[in-house]
């Protein structure tokens, strides 16, 4: 199964192979060159890129968006246990760049849509296929299509969710990739880890992995890779 969770793929992949600091749109699988880890610290005193150990999931939150505005940075990937239901989302899908519908055991047919600007920008079921609207015999409102406006999303889910032939679709949703640009989310609190990577210099990035235990920053781990010229 092609199963193609891009938060969760990031953490995995990010050792051996790299990834952008903006999402990854997964229509693009490409292999990149190999990269070489030429530096890694363990953190348990003082800060990093303003991120203090021992402060609190949201503080450390706006030292991340201080740094965007420095550096550029856009996402922060956040592990986490994910929802159930979608009255567990709520109206947090605007803090998001995606979100992951799928049954708990994962399949091909689970569903991924991303988006830009406040808009739905594509749909891919986790086989890689590209959809123009999820579900694809629904009307416009009973269906995710390309171009909805992501305020949108929350309602048309709920009816969706409540149609018996896509419930099973709706027992693992994720949202991972956290906009900065967008306002803290509470249930960040309760995330284990959050990691980035960004560009140091030219083909050397530095992935950032911050550790949390009980809302607060434990340690942070930073290791630094370059690309082969």
């Amino acid at each position: 199964m092609k199963n193609i969770f891009l938060g969760i793929l990031f953490f995995l992949t990010v050792m051996g192979t790299g990834c952008s600091t903006d999402a990854v749109e997964p229509e693009l699988i490409i292999e990149p060159p190999f990269e070489e880890r030429i530096s890694h610290d363990t953190l348990t005193s003082g800060n990093h890129l303003g991120i203090a150990i021992n402060t609190t999931a949201e503080q450390a939150y706006m030292a991340l968006q201080n740094f965007k505005n420095t550096q550029g940075l856009e996402y922060v990937n956040v592990t986490g246990e994910g929802a159930s239901n979608m009255a567990q989302i709520g109206n947090r899908i605007p803090l998001y760049q995606s979100i992951f519908l799928d049954e708990k055991k994962g399949t091909d047919s689970g569903i991924q849509i991303s988006f830009e600007a406040g808009k739905v920008k594509s749909i891919y079921l986790n086989s890689g296929k590209s959809l123009d609207q999820w579900p694809a015999k629904e009307n416009a409102s009973s269906s995710v299509r390309i171009g909805d406006k992501v305020e949108d999303l929350q309602a048309k889910l709920l009816k969706i969710e409540s149609k018996s032939a896509y419930t099973h679709k709706f027992e693992r949703i994720s949202m991972f990739i956290k906009i900065l640009g967008a306002a803290y989310d509470n249930v960040m609190t309760s995330s284990p880890q959050w990691y980035f990577r960004y560009e140091v210099e030219p083909k050397v990035y530095e992935l950032v992995q911050i550790h949390f235990d009980h809302g607060r920053v434990k340690f942070i781990e930073v290791s630094r890779f370059k690309v082969p010229s």
